[in-house]
């Protein structure tokens, strides 16, 4: 019993703090081969699970297009109702409408499923949650501080880019402060990106192991618990769409402010 609650106390410390993608996991290996699972290492590597979902992405978007034609039958039917929520209730309402937010579909589009199949799979035992490691949500932060810049540049070159950090109309002695916040702006909405779905999704798992490990402790005892822990398993089913959903409206929200700062 002593030997199981101490693998299983490691496991649980591997999945909270250790992601096999940073330094000091490279050390832990012990709780895998007490589990029985060393051949299966391979998935706690946040890079393997970073690898997993873009085949995964690209065999989804392989099959929709062979199911997408005149008549959208099977999976083309569901990508093409997700493409449009993207485009209809995302890009467009925050790009002013097709004009110049046609461009930017798709990265929203893949955006959204990629962290979205992070996320749930972060849910199955065998995977690691490669966005509850701040590395990889830090990752995705920095794709949209590009864009945003990107997007800015592309829409009219360096004078856009200043005038959507330096609002218009303002005496002289204040541009330089109102610059110096905007740019502290800039910097802080990727910040919040990054914190807000690496402590969702590693809250989440972290009230899910505890409510597991009182089982392993507390054996047959524990039976409540792990009702609780079923009913919260399927509620992080939930914060993983909604997280998804988050991220991906907000970054939008973000990119429209800097390409269209008069709205």
């Amino acid at each position: 019993m002593g030997d199981k609650l101490d693998a299983f106390l490691n496991y649980v410390n591997h999945h909270v703090l250790h992601h096999w993608g940073t330094l000091d996991a490279l050390t832990h290996r012990d709780w895998l081969v007490a589990l029985g699972h060393d051949v299966l290492a391979i998935f706690h590597f946040d890079a393997t699970m970073l690898v997993l979902v873009s085949l995964l992405s690209c065999a989804l978007a392989w099959f929709g297009r062979r199911w997408i034609g005149r008549v959208p039958q099977r999976l083309g039917v569901a990508l093409e109702q997700y493409l449009r929520f993207i485009r209809d209730d995302i890009v467009y309402p925050n790009f002013g409408g097709a004009a110049y937010g046609r461009r930017f579909v798709p990265f929203f589009c893949s955006i959204f499923l990629f962290i979205l199949l992070c996320n749930l799979l972060g849910l199955i035992p065998l995977f690691t949650c490669a966005t509850g490691n701040v590395s990889v949500t830090a990752g995705f932060a920095t794709i949209f501080l590009g864009m945003s810049i990107f997007a800015t540049l592309r829409q009219g070159g360096g004078r856009a880019l200043i005038h959507a950090l330096l609002p218009g109309g303002l005496p002289g002695p204040m541009r330089p402060i109102m610059f110096a916040m905007e740019v502290v702006s800039l910097l802080a909405r990727t910040f919040a990106l990054a914190m807000r779905l690496f402590a969702n999704m590693l809250g989440g798992h972290v009230v899910l192991y505890a409510m597991a490990s009182l089982t392993a402790i507390l054996g047959v005892f524990a039976l409540p618990s792990l009702a609780v822990a079923v009913a919260l398993y399927l509620f992080e089913v939930f914060v993983a769409c909604l997280q998804a959903y988050v991220f991906t409206t907000l970054s939008a929200i973000f990119i429209g402010m800097m390409v269209h700062p008069q709205h």
